[in-house]
């Protein structure tokens, strides 16, 4: 059991830390400001060192699963996001089942409470005008959120904040929220308009550069696995490649865990690890050429640097 994963975990889900990683060794160190989350024993901070701001993969809240949200429900869980679900109508679900947090009740009730989420991204569509801003209302007195959507007309809209002023809502918080909600494609039907809405998270979500998603699953089988497990993950990239620099895998004598992108790389690393395992190493880097010529036969045209570590 690597029972630090499931405290990285933890900590992340009240908000964002520093990964530092040492170059050489793989060694991690996760911060808060100057508290120190996790640091591995043999983490040394005068080596040359990566440093990255790490996240979770942010939680989609929905208000309202009408046919937008179903849409944006099927967009978000084939691309990974987590999930969960307000509404008051009883029969909204009834064509499910689906893989999310779905809380069915009066709205009354559902904003009489506030909820824990892992780094939640509001989207807003009710089945009514009055619903949407009393969503609005709520999600802005009681979260500081990156993302807050809603959907709506320009009139709609202008009345909308005009309600929220009045109630001591100030405007910089309303200028902040995505409405109308998704980027401007002209769309039109539910698929189209979440379609818009999706590209506009991700958008979002990967506008700062340097920001690594954590993938929780990952984290979670680490902190789980009993067996030995070599860490691989992908510390630099330039050009064309199969995914961004931080991207990670598990790998162990017969299974892995998580991806970093499939194809040649991946399985290359597979293979490199599982020497690992047979030898006993704990620490390699390997440098890929994704050149035509390549011994990997790719033809991506870019570079890629990927650290192995027995964890």
């Amino acid at each position: 059991m690597r029972e630090e994963y499931g405290k990285i975990i933890k900590a992340l889900e009240k908000g964002a830390l520093k990964r530092l990683t040492d170059a050489h060794t793989g060694a991690e160190c996760f911060l808060r400001g100057d508290e120190i989350i996790f640091s591995s024993p043999d983490f040394s901070p005068s080596g040359e060192i990566i440093e990255e701001t790490v996240a979770l993969r942010p939680t989609l809240v929905l208000f309202g699963f009408g046919h937008i949200g179903k849409s944006v429900y099927r967009i978000a869980k084939m691309i990974g996001f987590p999930l969960v679900i307000f509404d008051d109508r009883a029969d909204v679900t009834k064509d499910g089942p689906y893989e999310a947090l779905i809380v069915i009740d009066s709205y009354e009730n559902i904003f009489s409470r506030k909820y824990d989420f892992t780094n939640p991204y509001f989207l807003i569509f009710t089945h009514g005008h009055k619903a949407d801003e009393e969503a609005l209302y709520y999600v802005l007195r009681n979260y500081d959120a990156r993302y807050v959507g809603m959907i709506g007309s320009s009139k709609k809209i202008s009345l909308t904040y005009s309600h929220l002023k009045e109630r001591g809502i100030k405007g910089e918080s309303l200028e902040s929220v995505h409405s109308p909600i998704g980027l401007d494609i002209n769309a039109e039907s539910p698929e189209e308009i979440a379609l818009s809405i999706m590209a506009e998270i991700i958008k979002t979500y990967r506008e700062g550069k340097r920001q690594i998603t954590i993938e929780e699953t990952l984290f979670s089988f680490l902190e789980k696995e009993e067996k030995d497990v070599i860490k691989v993950r992908i510390i630099g990239k330039s050009g064309s490649g199969p995914r961004e620099s931080g991207a990670e895998m598990a790998v162990t004598e017969n299974t892995t865990h998580s991806t970093i992108g499939g194809g040649a790389i991946e399985n290359e690393c597979i293979h490199v690890a599982r020497d690992m395992l047979k030898r006993k190493e704990r620490f390699s880097v390997l440098d890929f050429d994704l050149e035509k010529d390549s011994p990997l036969g790719m033809a991506c045209g870019g570079k890629a640097k990927v650290i192995l570590r027995k964890v």
